[in-house]
């Protein structure tokens, strides 16, 4: 008689899911299937490779209607008439949502939007990216989803109502849905989830950290497209591996791109509302303060940096699936952990370069690809400056330190930060917050793991007056100058990386802190004379796209979110 084989406990073998193969997780139950636009409703229309595809997620328990996962909800409501859309239903004896099929049902809508959200989550996530779970910029750990917030050329994130809204616009024949944009729902996330790991990244000290969240949004919109094999395939095949004239991931939100520059501009033929394959150079951006148009060239030096890797693996006999697929696996480490040695607030473009450089060094040494020198050449070309990382070589006059009671609570890396503040630049009589306290666990090529991470952000705020007549409405109030660092440790203690953003109140730091000191004043100058700074409780200044906060503290200056996707150049 055949021995009884025991009754698995899903809820039980999901803890540790994450360490099983994909094909196991699916034999298993643990995987949901989605279909999604891989692209849009317009770019599938011109070719049906790139229209609808059934992707897999990792199934959790609690899954319920909405789409509703664990850090994840749909609730689909129009924002002005307060009207509710019948949420897709899940079915747990199938794990999957059903009445989700037909693409033109706002139930589709749903759950395109909640797995594209959810796939990029999971992407961030990954060993092979920052090896962590990643919290939200807001208290709370679940993110609302709206997929038809109301009629509008508009799609964003607000930290404030905890969510990811998308509109919707065109007429009834032609309508355009922002959530069956991957580009955009991908962007939108890339928003959120830089917020969580850097939320002060939302206050404007100048243009480059009001294009930084631009970037990281539209380059997780990119990457995460080539991530999927299909969209991957198709370039390869048009191209031959030459990125520079393939746009099918380059040129982002396609349908809606076309549908609002036509309307706007009458170019009937631009079908983009922008493009990563660009010429752009700090030059280009002297001066502007869009944030939409400066960002694009950090993305545009990342996209380069891909077509010069693809052609680097063509050059050695690759097939252009392979050397894409080669590129890909890389830059998408390149891109996105630089992010974990990025200061905690006024982050620069040369910052974010230098930063790259020293995650990928860390990764691997051994350079034997060459990669980090199209690195370097293309910074350089874009006019990024000096990349080199910054070095530490004051690093030795720590005091002593255990790296493990460091890590294992926020006051106890207060008091080492308290104990080493003429080593990093601490004024005595500023209170430093430790912003973050984080470790990670990262994995490099064939699975090999990298040494333990520990990630310290800390900061304070130095008061600035605004005391000239060229700060307008702003004028007698005070800004603050935003000052702190990111250390990053390894497991045995060693100092990995330190990124600083010195302050006015420290000697040996002086002339950098006042140059921080200007840049900070003639960002706020620019924006009151502008007309962009719209107070927080007092009469708004219609279309502003800074809203002013006043805090104990002193004026904090963020980006609204209600603000249109328009470019101010």
């Amino acid at each position: 008689m055949a021995k009884k084989q025991p009754k698995i406990d899903i809820t039980e073998v999901h803890t540790v899911a994450r360490l099983l193969s994909r094909d196991t997780r699916r034999r298993l139950g643990l995987t949901v299937p989605a279909r999604i636009y891989v692209q849009d409703p317009l770019v599938a229309a011109r070719n049906p490779k790139l229209g609808l595809e059934e992707i897999e997620l990792d199934w959790e328990p609690g899954m319920a209607d909405g789409p509703t996962s664990a850090r994840v909800v749909v609730v689909d409501v129009d924002e002005e008439s307060g009207q509710r859309t019948e949420p897709a239903r899940w079915e747990p004896q199938k794990r999957r949502f059903v009445g989700a099929d037909d693409p033109h049902s706002w139930q589709f809508h749903q759950v395109n939007a909640w797995a594209i959200v959810q796939n990029t989550l999971a992407f961030f996530e990954d060993a092979h990216i920052l090896g962590r779970p990643i919290p939200w910029g807001f208290d709370g750990n679940r993110i609302t989803v709206v997929p038809h917030a109301g009629r509008r050329q508009h799609a964003c994130y607000d930290r404030n109502l905890r969510s990811l809204r998308f509109y919707y616009c065109g007429d009834a024949d032609n309508p355009v849905y922002t959530c069956l944009s991957h580009d955009i729902v991908a962007h939108e996330t890339g928003h959120a989830i830089l917020d969580g790991i850097r939320p002060l990244y939302a206050e404007i000290s100048s243009p480059q950290t009001m294009a930084m969240h631009e970037f990281v949004a539209d380059i997780t919109a990119i990457l995460s497209a080539l991530r999927n094999n299909t969209v991957r395939n198709v370039i390869a095949e048009v191209s031959g591996g030459d990125l520079t004239h393939e746009n099918t991931v380059a040129d982002l939100a396609e349908e809606f791109g076309h549908s609002v520059v036509r309307q706007a501009h009458g170019e009937a033929n631009r079908f983009y509302l922008r493009t990563a394959n660009n010429p752009l150079t700090m030059v280009d951006i002297e001066g502007k303060w869009e944030s939409h148009y400066c960002s694009q060239v950090l993305t545009g030096a990342m996209f380069e940096v891909l077509a010069r890797m693809t052609q680097l693996h063509l050059g050695q006999g690759e097939s252009a699936s392979e050397a894409l697929w080669h590129a890909t696996d890389r830059i998408t480490r390149i891109a996105l952990r630089p992010l974990d040695y990025c200061p905690p607030a006024d982050v620069q473009f040369i910052d974010y370069a230098r930063a790259v450089l020293r995650a990928d060094a860390l990764a691997y040494p051994d350079d034997n690809f060459g990669y980090r020198e199209i690195i370097r050449d293309v910074f350089r070309q874009r006019g990024f400056g000096d990349v080199r990382a910054e070095n530490a070589p004051y690093v030795a006059q720590f005091q002593r330190y255990d790296v493990d009671d460091l890590s294992r609570s926020r006051t106890t890396a207060y008091h080492f930060l308290h104990e080493n503040r003429q080593v990093l630049g601490i004024p005595l009589e500023q209170d430093v917050v430790v912003v973050d306290l984080y470790e990670t666990d990262k994995k490099a090529l064939a699975e090999r793991r990298l040494p333990r991470e520990i990630v310290l952000l800390y900061l304070w705020r130095e008061e600035i007056p605004l005391q000239e007549a060229r700060f307008k409405h702003l004028r007698g109030e005070k800004a603050m100058l935003l000052c702190g660092g990111t250390l990053v440790f390894d497991g045995r203690g060693n100092v990995l990386s330190l990124m600083r953003k010195p302050g006015l109140a420290y000697q040996p730091d002086r002339e950098e802190g006042e140059r921080r000191r200007e840049m900070l004043l003639d960002t706020i100058a620019t924006l009151a004379q502008a007309g962009w700074v719209s107070l927080a409780g007092e009469k708004e200044i219609a279309g502003a796209p800074v809203i002013g906060w006043r805090t104990r503290e002193g004026l904090r200056l963020e980006a609204s979110p209600s603000a249109l996707h328009r470019e101010r150049r």
